[in-house]
């Protein structure tokens, strides 16, 4: 099945152009934004204190900072969304590229800010802070993480260096690695015929039914891969040799520690999700091993482990997934089911897989309400999950005066709950039949008393 009419996303309603006077004007406001928030930070001296006290003083200059700083934030998102949407769609649009660059120059001195900032709030007694300032209250969680980065800071004139360093070091390799797999193409015998496909369109082949499709299309990915292995070593060495030199040199105890901090999780919480999956690999392997019996294979190659069985090799239009989203997403609320219409409706998602589109999926927040999906869409199974999955993480927040964050007929309505949001009639019975003949089988081991899999949750450590 060739899929033609896949949507490419709307900007215009962001911005007419990169080109265009909106958008440099926006970029010109968030480069004087920078320039007036340093300045505020010079006027009230914003770094490392000498003593944590907090007086009257010192609050009403955080409430002002505060408010400068999500301002400039917002209007930055806007601009710099916009920019990584033209990057990530085309590797080679120079005015795109050289906007990202003048873009992370100017995020330079936003760092340095940003660092100083941390350390500044990260040396005042919290509580006093709390107690005085009700934008502070608003932004607890902040308030309180700030205290525990300050605490691996650096010194000041580090920290400026590391985000002076940045563009050149970290950044400039993960932009090299973008653009490159970006551009990348595989050679790969499609019905006789020779074709050139960007590396998501090859990638796609890894769900097709024709076994030998599958390998040739693996075999050309391994090949292509080959013709830039230098480069991507070396851009793999650059982003993980600076994060490691970075970790040392802020008293973290190892790459991971930043990771989770950053992240907002506990080790005792990755060790649990870890815990987890190694307690469901007999599970895993017992289904490959099944899988491969029902393809008629002895064992699985790695081109086999997507390959779909039975009604799953059924492709998908772009139109009947659409329609998929916004009926499940229906199930859930009317108002989840407006969001998606509005999405499909404005264009914002960019489903077709091309030359210069990097791979993969992710939703980026454009302003209040509004965003953008990427995805490289193939018609199987799984890929009309991911116009799901990226819009629903960007559902605009409940109206003022409401605590919940589900919607009033979502799953707390009697006789409804999430199941419905992935509601097939081809999933024999749909994911609750699923669930309950899962938990109907005997378990593959008890666990033992005070072992990993006999406690609770861990609880995560407050911040």
């Amino acid at each position: 099945m060739t899929l033609t009419g896949l949507p490419r996303w709307d900007l215009t309603s962001i911005f007419p152009s990169l080109d265009s006077p909106a958008f440099r004007q926006a970029f010109d406001e968030v480069v004087g934004g920078i320039a007036e928030l340093a300045a505020l930070c010079d006027r009230h001296d914003v770094r490392k204190r000498p003593t944590r006290e907090v007086d009257a003083a010192t609050a009403a200059a955080f409430d002002e900072i505060v408010a400068r700083l999500n301002a400039l934030l917002e209007k930055q998102r806007t601009v710099g969304a916009y920019i990584y949407c033209h990057v990530t769609t085309d590797a080679a649009n120079e005015a795109a590229q050289a906007a990202l660059s003048s873009l992370q120059a100017q995020g330079v001195r936003l760092r340095q800010i940003q660092a100083r900032l941390t350390a500044w709030i990260g040396s005042m007694d919290a509580e006093a802070l709390l107690r005085r300032s009700a934008t502070a209250r608003e932004h607890e969680f902040m308030v309180r993480k700030a205290a525990l980065e300050a605490a691996h800071q650096m010194s000041e004139a580090e920290e400026s260096l590391a985000a002076e360093l940045s563009p050149s070091a970290r950044d400039g390799w993960a932009r090299l690695h973008g653009q490159m797999t970006a551009l990348l193409t595989a050679q790969v015998e499609l019905e006789g015929k020779v074709r050139t496909l960007p590396m998501s369109a090859v990638r796609s082949l890894a769900t097709h039914p024709d076994r030998d499709v599958r390998r040739r299309a693996y075999e050309a990915e391994l090949k292509a891969w080959e013709t830039i292995a230098i480069p991507m070593a070396a851009a793999m060495n650059g982003i993980k040799g600076c994060q490691g030199v970075l970790r040392a040199r802020r008293r973290y105890s190892d790459d991971v520690e930043p990771t989770l901090f950053h992240n907002n999780i506990d080790a005792a919480t990755l060790a649990a999700m870890q815990e987890a999956c190694e307690e469901s690999f007999p599970d895993f392997r017992r289904y490959l091993r099944a899988k491969a019996k029902a393809l008629g294979l002895e064992r699985l190659a790695w081109y086999d482990l997507d390959a779909p069985l039975g009604a799953s090799a059924r492709r998908w239009s772009w139109q009947e997934a659409e329609e998929f989203v916004i009926a499940n997403f229906g199930e859930y609320s009317d108002r989840l089911r407006a969001f998606a219409e509005r999405a499909f409706g404005e264009r914002w998602v960019d489903a077709e897989p091309r030359v210069g589109k990097e791979g993969g999926a992710y939703c980026t927040g454009i302003r209040g309400g509004e965003s953008r999906v990427m995805m490289n869409f193939d018609g199987s199974f799984g890929s009309r999950f991911h116009p799901c999955s990226r819009a629903g993480t960007r559902l605009p927040q409940p109206e003022p005066g409401r605590t919940d964050a589900a919607p009033a007929d979502g799953p707390q309505h009697p006789g409804r709950d999430r199941q419905h949001l992935l509601r097939d009639p081809g999933l024999r019975g749909g994911p609750a039949a699923r669930r309950r003949r899962r938990e109907a089988r005997p378990p593959l081991h008890q666990p033992a008393e005070g072992s990993p899999g006999g406690r609770g949750h861990p609880q995560p450590v407050p911040l």
